[in-house]
């Protein structure tokens, strides 16, 4: 939760109070079981993928425990709710714990360039345009709203005049603000530092600039800052981030429907009105960026890996039709794990990309079984048909019961819509009954067909 840049501590404090109060009323939210709150900062990494927000007065975290997975939903659609009718003033985002390396659904998109008032607007212009996108969530920039500065300019001739320096000013505003150690307080071998610091009530807005007292380190003489200086109020950027040490401005949003990949498409229009000249870019992040990125790593050795499988096959059969037979078999059992993803609503995500590795090596596996089988036959001299038959017959239940125990060791996972590994689990499940049919149909048929085997 964040509340606009220059608020005090005690409000956030306050406003986190009240929210509190709301979550654990049973009448309204029946499901929360408790909440854990950091006003001032994001609290502890206890979740690895979750990196706490940035130290800041008007900043606050909260976690909101319920009793059963099932009612996040409910909670987060209530909670997002309170915060449009009753803290307009605050940017509240609500989101519940993921699995894995990205948030799912969230998108960041990166506006880099040299001026940091173009990089504001640009961002200012995108934000209010996916705002305007129905079902956009927890849309926001990174440098949030502008804040206001107090900018002193001292008058050197009036404040020569008075027997003030610019040293005696910025001292004695420095005492107001933040404060000034003037002695220490010991107690046997600690030494305790004593601050002398003007009294909250008197230092909580810029108006109370207007009260400051300066003291002449010269004369002793106490002057008004008001009498040796003007106050020039202005705002200005309350954060100004970088990324490999270049201005960076970065929006982030989520949808209520749409996965990341639609809605960076249906993003891309609004990016492209931004109209960025040639010194500025833009870049995506979130999820499609670390998909991107653990995709290509995993890839990096996918050719080198499948290479090493041929060479391996070929020798081992010493004969380059058998693997053939194999490989060909192979995205024809990755067709049954995308009908499965289909049907079950899946996404298809790096785990689903690992079952489908995983699926490979099963019906490789299968394939070898089986080959081998039709060659061990032929080879103790049986006809090639009846050897085809038999080897099929003769494998027939020991893949069918491996496909059957691991489907039904996978089923948990599906039936309890698992949050890291339902896609992987999907794949692997229907892809296997479909490779089972490939694997004691196809693979025969082929078999036959590329060594000329006719039936009788």
């Amino acid at each position: 939760m964040d509340l606009p840049a220059g608020y005090r501590l005690d409000s956030t404090d306050e406003t986190v109070q009240r929210l509190n109060v709301w979550l654990n009323n049973e009448a309204i939210n029946p499901e929360v079981t408790n909440t854990v709150s950091y006003v001032g900062f994001g609290g502890p990494r206890f979740f690895l993928v979750l990196s706490p927000v940035q130290p800041n007065p008007h900043v606050a975290f909260m976690v909101v425990r319920t009793e059963k997975a099932e009612q996040v939903p409910q909670v987060m659609q209530r909670l997002r709710q309170r915060f449009l009718d009753d803290f307009p003033e605050a940017a509240g985002r609500v989101k519940q714990m993921w699995m894995g390396s990205a948030e799912p659904g969230f998108v960041e998109i990166r506006l880099l360039g040299p001026d940091a008032e173009v990089l504001y607007q640009k961002g200012n212009q995108l934000v209010d345009g996916l705002r305007a996108m129905p079902g956009s969530l927890d849309v926001r920039h990174d440098w949030e709203n502008k804040a206001p500065r107090a900018k002193i300019v001292v008058d050197q001739v009036r404040a020569r005049r008075a027997g003030i320096s610019s040293r005696d000013v910025a001292l004695w505003l420095q005492t107001h603000m933040d404060g000034l150690d003037v002695t220490e307080y010991r107690e046997g071998d600690i030494a305790i530092p004593v601050r002398a610091r003007s009294i909250g009530e008197h230092r909580s807005g810029l108006g109370d600039l207007w009260n400051v007292k300066v003291t002449s380190s010269q004369t002793g003489k106490v002057v008004p800052l008001t009498q040796i200086a003007d106050i020039q109020v202005e705002s200005d950027f309350y954060r100004i981030s970088r990324r490999n040490q270049e201005r960076c401005l970065t929006v982030e949003l989520k949808h209520e429907l749409l996965r990341a990949p639609e809605l960076f498409a249906a993003t891309k229009p609004l990016i492209d009105g931004l109209q960025l000249d040639a010194d500025y870019r833009w870049e995506v992040g979130g999820e499609i960026e670390q998909g991107a990125e653990t995709m290509g790593k995993l890839m990096q050795w996918m050719p080198i890996c499948i290479f090493g499988i041929l060479v391996l096959l070929i020798w081992q059969f010493n004969s380059f039709r058998r693997p053939l037979i194999i490989f060909i078999t192979i995205p024809l059992a990755f067709t049954g794990g995308f009908i499965g993803l289909l049907i079950m609503g899946a996404p298809f995500d790096f785990f689903a990309m690992l079952g489908l590795l995983s699926l490979a090596g099963v019906i490789i596996n299968n394939g070898i079984v089986l080959i081998d089988k039709i060659d061990s036959d032929r080879a103790a001299g049986s006809e090639p048909y009846t050897a085809i038959v038999a080897a099929a017959l003769s494998r027939f239940r020991p893949i069918l019961m491996t496909t059957v125990t691991t489907v039904f060791g996978l089923l948990p996972l599906i039936i309890s819509l698992d949050p890291l590994f339902f896609s992987m689990a999907v794949i692997l499940a229907f892809g296997l009954m479909f490779g089972t049919i490939l694997t004691l149909g196809v693979v025969p048929a082929l078999y036959a067909v590329l060594f000329r085997v006719k039936a009788g």
